[in-house]
């Protein structure tokens, strides 16, 4: 334990000295952040929510900023979504105006180098490692939509990170806030990936102001390397008589953890939150939701589904909070899980907190290998095992990736599974 804390005093020190070198003088924002920092210190392994986080791989690691990598358009034009977007290119933290449209449609973009922080934007869940990464980003990018706007185009941020081959790991920041005003609607798509093979820490945090009678349509794809750490924060505050769903895709990085945020503010929204994580080899993913329910009437539905192969770990916790006000609540939290190695883990923790009675709300977990009564009827009929176990599987994922609107997004998402699974199975 004594090691331990010292070289968490030390990967603290070598963060400080990041936020001194990125910023010459501190904002009052950035200082309450790093404060607070200080304040909740670098989790210890056995604290509950972080027992499954192995921090050991990032504390012993030498942080950096990145150097400007040498990157063409060549690179953007590979691996950015094909879709008619209004495209935002950030890489190793900094918005880079090149290799973004200069046209952004409805929507209202402003780079700032400080953050001026509003009740909107205060964390509904606090971690050390969103004020981490509200510390270090090194800009912050505010977008507006305006009441009774609906964007024609989706909004589509493309983040892309640096790895180092030096002893060093490159650490990029990325934060984002949206306000969506009263009556607008909206598609906004995260999208983050790795420059190389190299390894490097991305943090990043979008919070969300949906107004009323509004509608967004979030999606985030994380897919950056293996030898990658990426921890994420997104916020959602959402007003009365809105739809908002985020979908959440999980494809990457050897230690994933994700947190989805919500409060649902005032009466009759609907909120569907999901995801999908597929961990390899020895990856740990995990999926973290926290969802209150302020106000009544409202519904809100998350479906989390799991596929864990060789040796790897997931992890989901989601939790559900109706408060006393929140009466004529609907809400439920379904967390499926299948295991395709013989030594992988998963580990789930859906959790209510009901503070009123009029309410229907339920949750629930499965964990399970691919049925073989199922293989053996397919195989019954004519289907040759590989390809039985192939249809099988689309079938578990086919539920959450038919949510995605776009059909080039759509098969560049089951391309990545495919490349998620040895041995053919997909």
């Amino acid at each position: 334990m004594v090691g331990f804390c010292r070289r968490k005093n030390n990967v603290i020190e070598q963060w400080s000295s990041l936020l001194k070198l990125g910023h010459k003088k501190l904002s009052k924002e950035r200082d309450i952040h790093w404060n607070e920092l200080l304040r909740l210190g670098l989790p210890e392994p056995q604290e509950s929510i972080w027992k499954y986080t192995p921090l050991d791989q990032l504390i012993d690691k030498k942080f950096v900023f990145p150097a400007s990598p040498q990157l063409g358009y060549d690179f953007i034009k590979k691996e950015a979504f094909t879709i008619d977007a209004v495209r935002l290119v950030f890489i190793d933290g900094w918005f880079v105006p090149e290799f973004s449209d200069d046209q952004y449609d409805s929507f209202s973009i402003k780079v700032s180098q400080e953050f001026a922080q509003k009740e909107e934007c205060s964390p509904i869940i606090s971690d050390f490692f969103l004020h981490l990464t509200e510390s270090l980003a090194r800009q912050v990018i505010f977008i507006h939509l305006k009441s009774g706007i609906i964007a024609r185009r989706p909004l589509y941020l493309l983040h892309i990170s640096s790895g180092s081959t030096s002893n060093t790991v490159f650490t990029s920041h990325y934060r984002h806030h949206f306000q969506q005003d009263d009556r607008s609607e909206a598609v906004v798509i995260e999208h983050y990936i790795s420059l190389d093979n190299s390894s490097h820490f991305t943090g990043s945090r979008l919070t969300v102001s949906v107004g009323n009678s509004a509608k967004l349509t979030h999606y985030n794809f994380s897919f950056e390397g293996r030898k990658s750490y990426h921890i994420s924060h997104n916020d959602l505050k959402i007003g009365c008589e809105s739809e908002v769903f985020s979908h959440s895709f999980l494809l990457g990085s050897g230690l994933t953890r994700h947190q989805t945020s919500a409060q649902l503010n005032g009466e009759r929204s609907n909120l569907i939150m999901n995801s999908l994580m597929i961990p390899i080899g020895k990856e740990v993913c995990e999926s973290r939701t926290f969802l209150e329910h302020h106000a009544g009437y409202c519904i809100s539905s998350q479906l989390h589904k799991t596929i864990v192969c060789d040796c790897a770990r997931a992890v989901f916790n989601g939790i559900m909070r109706v408060l006393k006000g929140a009466n004529k609540t609907k809400g439920y939290i379904i967390n499926r899980n299948m295991l395709l190695g013989l030594f992988a883990e998963v580990d789930t923790q859906p959790h209510l907190e009901i503070y009123h009675d009029d309410v229907q709300c339920g949750h629930g977990a499965t964990i399970g290998d691919i049925d073989k009564e199922k293989v053996f009827y397919l195989q019954s009929r004519g289907i040759d095992e590989a390809s039985a176990y192939r249809m099988i599987m689309y079938a578990f994922i086919s539920e959450l990736t038919t949510m995605v609107s776009y059909d080039l997004i759509k098969e560049e998402l089951i391309h990545r599974i495919m490349k998620r699974f040895s041995g053919g199975v997909l």
